[in-house]
């Protein structure tokens, strides 16, 4: 009786540890199973950061309606006058032209922005002249006929970097540069033949400082800002411009948008001869362009 005894004994004590090993074993492999689950259902349910809404890139086109108020310098070594471009020479007042922009920001943050712009402004008028004008070394008389021609094309390349951004806004810093290329002739004609008074053909390089700010006002309706400015005065050459943009713009889809903005622009150059260190300044005289316009475009994203 006493070894039936111990026999039972013995084998519960079998059983117990089999019991044990076998919950061993269940722990060490499905242990790390167990954990990762774990991690996972934490990570979950952990709030995610959100999705920033800013575009990695995006090309834009569409047209401008611009309002002029422009200024050409007339006389040799500056000696002359100011004469509005639009009521003395006949240029028109208002320019529609096609417009192109361009935007791609690198990298997984997408802080930083290279952006860029192009349109062409041409123009030419003809006008009757009312009453004399003394330029210097030249006369114009009265009922004199003048043709002019007045090019400029504006291309901008600017880079900024966004000291805030978050899903609701984003805000850039930097720096940009304008080139310029411009190019006017003014001609005179009287009873006496053509007589050719100004002339230039030139290109302008000109750095601004930069500022660049979205909002994303309310769900696929966002405002763009931008504003570039400077002031310099190089040997012979003295420049200064600013450009403000503002559009509200819709993206209904993913890829693509719609925008209406405003854009004012002013640009003032002075040369005085070739001897200028400066790039392009290799002419005499001063020219100043200002306009207001408002935009209507495309814009396609990715």
């Amino acid at each position: 009786m006493q070894a039936k005894t111990q026999l039972e004994t013995e084998l519960n004590l079998v059983n117990n540890i089999k019991t044990v090993l076998t919950l061993l074993a269940i722990t060490v492999v499905l242990g790390p199973a167990s954990r990762c689950a774990a991690a996972d259902e934490l990570a979950s349910a952990q709030p995610k950061a959100p999705e920033l809404p800013w575009e990695k890139g995006s090309i834009s086109v569409g047209g401008f309606v611009a309002a002029f108020d422009s200024t050409l310098s007339l006389g040799v070594n500056s000696v002359g006058v100011d004469v509005s471009a639009e009521k003395l020479l006949g240029l028109d007042t208002e320019l529609t032209v096609f417009r192109l922009g361009a935007l791609y920001r690198p990298g997984e943050t997408r802080r930083n922005q290279f952006d860029f712009t192009y349109a062409a402004y041409h123009r030419s008028g003809h006008a009757v002249l009312g009453s004399e004008i003394d330029v210097g070394d030249v006369v114009l008389p009265v009922g004199a006929n003048l043709d002019t021609v007045f090019n400029f094309d504006i291309i901008r390349a600017t880079y900024s970097y966004a000291i805030l951004q978050d899903d609701r806004m984003r805000i850039g810093i930097g720096l940009g540069v304008y080139i310029v290329p411009l190019k006017y002739s003014l001609e005179m004609e009287t009873s006496g033949g053509k007589t050719g008074i100004e002339a230039a053909d030139v290109t302008f390089p000109l750095p601004t400082l930069a500022l660049r700010a979205d909002f994303l006002l309310v769900r696929k309706l966002y405002l763009v800002t931008s504003l570039d400015a400077m002031y310099l005065e190089i040997s012979d050459f003295k420049g200064s411009i600013y450009d403000i943009n503002a559009a509200l713009e819709y993206r209904p889809w993913k890829h693509v948008g719609f925008g209406v903005g405003y854009n004012g622009f002013s640009v003032d150059v002075e040369g005085h001869g070739s001897s200028s260190d400066y790039p392009g300044a290799d002419f005499t005289g001063s020219v100043g362009v200002h306009y207001t316009g408002l935009m209507l475009y495309c814009k396609f994203m990715f």
